[in-house]
C-alpha cells in the first residue's frame, strides 16, 4: 500500500473497531449519546463473544499489514493504541474473563437499572425502546447464568463473599413495590406531550414488563445463585487461585498500570509510599498536639462528632460549596476547560451499602446531560467532613470531570480514544488533582489536609494490598488488618474497599502508579525549563491526547520539552 492508502486503512480500522464496539455494547452507545441501538441490550452469549473475538483477531491482522513507517506521526500513535486495545480484548477472552460476568461491583444486575439515567424518554418511540429493553433483560440474565455455569466447568469461579453480596443486591430487585421500583421511574417523565390514552398504555406496558420480565429474571438469577452457584464458589480471595491465575494477574497489572513493573516491585513501591505519607500524617498530628500512632489519631478523630455530618443532604450541600469555590480557580491552572457541565447525584439505595464513597459518570457526546459526581450518603455519620474536599477534587474538578470531558471533546483523535483510555492515566490524573488542589490554595485547615493525606495513603496501601491478595496470596483478613494498621478509614469503608480489590484485580494499582508518573514528569519538565515552566501549558499538554498509557505519555512530554526553546 502507498502511504496514503496505509493512513486511510488505519482510519478504516479505527472506524470499524468503534462501530463494532458500539453495536455489541448498545447500552454504552446510548450512554454516550448514540441512539441507533436504543432497543437492544448486550449479547454476552458464548457464541456472540466468540464472534467478537474473531473480529478482533481479524482486525489485528489488518493492522499488522499496515506499514507503520509510512504513517503520519499522529497515526503512528493511533495504530499503537488501537493494537494495544484490540490485543488486550483478545487476551481477556483467552483468559475466559467473561465466565465471571458479575460481582458485587459490576454486572448486568447492577448496570441494567442504571439505564434510566441515560436512556431518552422524550417520545413514544423512546418508551417503546425502553420496553424492548425491559423485555430483553431475561435473555441477558439467561446468558449470565450460562456463563457462570460454564465457569464452573472450567473452574473459573467467583469469590464466595462477593456472590453473597450479589445475592443481596439481586434479592432487592425481587422485592420492590411497583411504585418504588427504580425501573418504574420513567413513567413520571410522561408529560403533556402524550395523550391520556398513550400515558395509560405506556404505563401499563412498563408495569407488565417489569412484573413479568424483569422481576422474574431477577428471581431466576437469585435461585440459581442461591441453589447452585454459591455452593461452587471459591474460598480463596486471590486471582492466583484460578486456572492460569498468575498469568492473568500479570496481564492485568500491565493492563492497568501500563508499565513493565512486576508485582514485587509495585508491592515495594507501595510500602515505601505508605511510610513516606505516614510521616506527613505524623507532622499533622504534631500540629494538633496529638501523641500516639496514626491509627490512634484516626480513632481520636472518629470521636469528634463535629467532624461528621448527621444528614445525607448536608453532604450534598457541602460538596456543592466545595466545587463552587474550585470552579473559580481553575482558569489559573488550565488553559483549556471542558464545555460539558457536571452535577451531583446520590448513589442509589439499592447499591449504596456496597458502593464506594463516590464515583464519576461522564457526559454523552451531545452534552444533553452533565457528567455526574455520584455521592454515597449511606451512614453520613461515618463519612468524615475532612475527606470531602479531596473526594470532590478527585471525582469532579480538577479530577475526573475535567480530564474525561476534555478527552471527549477532543477533535483530532479517533472516537475510540475519546471514550477508552489507560486506567493509570485516568485515575493517576484524579489522584494528582487531589495533590494539585492543595497547591492551588485549598485544604484550608489542618483536618482537610489530613483528609487528603488519608486518601493518598489509601492509594499507596492499594499497591501493597492488591499485590498482597493476588500475588502474595493474602487472605481477606490479612488485607483488612493491614489497612486498619496503616490508614484512618472507617472499618466499614475498609471492608468495602478490600472486597472491591478482590473482584477487580490490578485496577487499584492504577491510581498511585499514574500519579507518581505525572509528578515525575512535572518535576523533570520544571528542571529542564526552569523559569520558563508554565503550569497551565504543562497541564494542557498532558490532557491534549486523551488518556494515554504512561510510557507513551512520558515520550510525548519528553519530546515536547525538547521542542520548547528556553
Amino acid at each position: 500500500m502507498t502511504a496514503k492508502n496505509d493512513n486511510e486503512e488505519l482510519q478504516n480500522c479505527s472506524v470499524d473497531y468503534w462501530e463494532y464496539f458500539l453495536k455489541y455494547n448498545p447500552t454504552f452507545a446510548t450512554y454516550i449519546g448514540d441512539h441507533r441501538y436504543d432497543d437492544e441490550l448486550q449479547d454476552i452469549s458464548e457464541q456472540s463473544l466468540s464472534k467478537q473475538n474473531d473480529f478482533h483477531k481479524n482486525l489485528l491482522v489488518r493492522l499488522d499489514k499496515i506499514d507503520e513507517a509510512s504513517l503520519s506521526t499522529e497515526n503512528k500513535l493511533n495504530i499503537m493504541l488501537l493494537k494495544n486495545r484490540v490485543s488486550d480484548r483478545i487476551q481477556l477472552y483467552n483468559f475466559k474473563a467473561h465466565l465471571l460476568p458479575l460481582d458485587h461491583m459490576e454486572g448486568p444486575h447492577l448496570d441494567f437499572p442504571q439505564i434510566i439515567e441515560y436512556h431518552p424518554f422524550n417520545t413514544k418511540k423512546d418508551f417503546e425502546n425502553y420496553v424492548a429493553r425491559l423485555k430483553a433483560f431475561p435473555q441477558l440474565i439467561d446468558q449470565v447464568i450460562d456463563n457462570l455455569q460454564n465457569g464452573i466447568k472450567h473452574n473459573i469461579i467467583s469469590f464466595k463473599k462477593s456472590i453473597e453480596y450479589v445475592i443481596q443486591q439481586v434479592n432487592t430487585f425481587t422485592k420492590f413495590s411497583q411504585e418504588d421500583h427504580p425501573l418504574f421511574a420513567p413513567i413520571k417523565k410522561l408529560d403533556n406531550g402524550f395523550s391520556e390514552q398513550e400515558k395509560e398504555e405506556i404505563q401499563r406496558t412498563i408495569e407488565e414488563s417489569i412484573t413479568s420480565e424483569v422481576t422474574s429474571a431477577y428471581a431466576k438469577l437469585s435461585r440459581y445463585l442461591n441453589d447452585t452457584y454459591i455452593n461452587c464458589c471459591r474460598e480463596k480471595e486471590g486471582i492466583w487461585s484460578l486456572p492460569n491465575g498468575g498469568d492473568m494477574y500479570a496481564f492485568l497489572v500491565k493492563h492497568h498500570t501500563t508499565t513493565d513493573l512486576s508485582p514485587e516491585e509495585i508491592h515495594e513501591i507501595g510500602k515505601k509510599e505508605v511510610e513516606r505519607i505516614s510521616g506527613e500524617i505524623r507532622e499533622i498530628m504534631k500540629q494538633t498536639d496529638f501523641s500516639g500512632t496514626v491509627k490512634a489519631f484516626a480513632e481520636h478523630l472518629r470521636g469528634k462528632k463535629e467532624l461528621y455530618h448527621k444528614q445525607g443532604e448536608e453532604l450534598l450541600d457541602d460538596y456543592r460549596n466545595i466545587l463552587s469555590r474550585m470552579d473559580k480557580k481553575l482558569p489559573d491552572y488550565f488553559g483549556r476547560l471542558p464545555k460539558a457541565r457536571y452535577g451531583l447525584k446520590k448513589i442509589e439505595t439499592y447499591r449504596e451499602q456496597t458502593a464506594p464513597a463516590a464515583y464519576y459518570y461522564p457526559p454523552p457526546k451531545d452534552f444533553s446531560r452533565p457528567g455526574y459526581f455520584y455521592v454515597n450518603t449511606y451512614k453520613p455519620e461515618q463519612r468524615p467532613i475532612f475527606e470531602m474536599e479531596a473526594l470532590a477534587y478527585h471525582e469532579a474538578i480538577p479530577g475526573h470531570h475535567l480530564q474525561i470531558a476534555i478527552m471527549q471533546e477532543l477533535e483530532n483523535i479517533p472516537d475510540f480514544r475519546k471514550y477508552e483510555g489507560a486506567t493509570a492515566f485516568i485515575e493517576g490524573w484524579a489522584l494528582y488533582a487531589e495533590k494539585l488542589s492543595g497547591e492551588m490554595g485549598f485544604y484550608g485547615n489542618v483536618y482537610s489536609e489530613y483528609g487528603r493525606l488519608t486518601f493518598e495513603i489509601w492509594r499507596a496501601v492499594r499497591l501493597v494490598v492488591d499485590t498482597g491478595l493476588h500475588y502474595y496470596r493474602w487472605s481477606r483478613d490479612d488485607a483488612i488488618n493491614f489497612c486498619k494498621e496503616t490508614t484512618g478509614l472507617e472499618e466499614h469503608e475498609i471492608e468495602v474497599e478490600v472486597d472491591r480489590y478482590i473482584v477487580m484485580p490490578g485496577q487499584a494499582l492504577a491510581y498511585k502508579m499514574g500519579e507518581i508518573k505525572i509528578l515525575e514528569l512535572r518535576e523533570k519538565t520544571k528542571k529542564h525549563l526552569g523559569s520558563a515552566f508554565n503550569i497551565k501549558c504543562f497541564h494542557d499538554k498532558l490532557l491534549e491526547n486523551g488518556a494515554l498509557p504512561l510510557f507513551v505519555l512520558e515520550n510525548i512530554v519528553d519530546e515536547w520539552v525538547k521542542s520548547v526553546v528556553v
